[in-house]
């Protein structure tokens, strides 16, 4: 997918602006909710039609939480999403119901989305009954649903637990593709499975965004696979965002220093320039988001020769710095 040519000169498909989940603490098992704690925290981004965005970061730092909170599995604290014109956040019951299948979400985990209790026919019967989706021949159509992700239709009748994990997540990739969706949030699709068995999926995937002109938000913590398949990249730290690029610019010329830092750990089979890559290793844990530090909140690690008591004590916006290229630090872009 990358160095595709994407369209974005229109309105995107998915606008996001300034979203936040905040869950409450509770002190004791009856107590009341005595904080907050903030696992996505003022999140923006778009997606263009047919365009995948990689989102990465390390674990904890909200990118599955923005997934959910996007498609509204779970409930925004505050900021807004648009899928196509349409305020999701406005959406009733019925509203939503329409979204989801416009909307798909496929999990980290295919054998926990997938009814243990239901054959595979069963399983894509029922989401094309439910949402009108089954004439004139439902069985047809799951089959057919089958053969496009690579298994083999006379497995129609087949249960969950006969699938190897790799067959299972291709189900779970069926029966997304089932309602025939515009967008898919795809959560670490690929994390639980054998390097081998990722290579296939990836490029199932890749295959079914040419042929059906599916748009992706790839949530991934494997910089290497998210530069393969991904049109542009969106890098979060501690709930927020603080990079985003085109592909090729965030992985050739990254801008801030917690990117920097996750690019230098990733393994480069290719031996040139090998000897002169530095390896950027980060001081201390991840700061809870319970309690998150001041100002910019990667300054308490942050490596940066030049940082200083504005990095501490005032948040940095998250602003252009170059032709497509956004990020959240006071030293990109000042010449120091």
């Amino acid at each position: 997918m990358s160095g595709r040519q994407v369209d974005r000169t229109g309105e995107p498909l998915l606008r996001v602006r300034d979203l936040e989940k905040h869950f409450p603490v509770q002190k004791g098992v009856f107590g009341r909710a005595e904080r907050m704690l903030k696992a996505v925290d003022g999140v923006s981004f778009d997606i263009y039609r047919g365009e995948t965005l990689g989102l990465v970061g390390e674990s904890g730092c909200g990118k599955s939480t923005t997934g959910r909170a996007i498609l509204r599995l779970i409930e925004p604290t505050a900021g807004s999403v648009h899928f196509d014109g349409i305020d999701v956040g406005a959406l009733d019951r019925q509203g939503l119901r329409g979204l989801r299948r416009r909307t798909q979400f496929v999990f980290q985990d295919p054998f926990g989305s997938l009814n243990p209790r239901m054959s595979v026919g069963a399983m894509l019967e029922e989401a094309l009954y439910v949402h009108g989706l089954g004439q004139p021949d439902p069985r047809a159509r799951a089959m057919e649903l089958l053969d496009r992700v690579g298994l083999r239709p006379e497995h129609i009748d087949r249960y969950p637990h006969e699938f190897s994990g790799g067959q299972r997540q291709r189900l779970g990739i069926a029966r997304a593709l089932s309602v025939e969706p515009d967008l898919l949030v795809l959560d670490e699709p690929v994390s639980a499975l054998d390097v081998s068995v990722q290579a296939q999926v990836i490029n199932l995937l890749v295959d079914l965004q040419r042929d059906l002109g599916l748009t992706y938000l790839f949530i991934a913590h494997d910089l290497a696979l998210v530069e393969h398949v991904s049109d542009r990249v969106a890098v979060m730290y501690l709930g927020r965002m603080v990079e985003l690029a085109d592909v090729r610019a965030l992985y050739q010329d990254p801008q801030h220093p917690y990117t920097k830092a996750l690019l230098s750990a990733v393994p480069r089979p290719d031996p040139v320039g090998r000897e002169g890559r530095e390896r950027i290793v980060l001081k201390g844990d991840v700061p809870s988001p319970l309690n998150p530090p001041g100002g910019c909140p990667f300054h308490t690690r942050c490596p940066h020769p030049h940082k200083d008591a504005l990095c501490s004590a005032d948040r940095p916006r998250f602003e252009g710095k170059g032709a497509g290229h956004f990020a959240a630090c006071h030293k990109v872009g000042k010449g120091a």
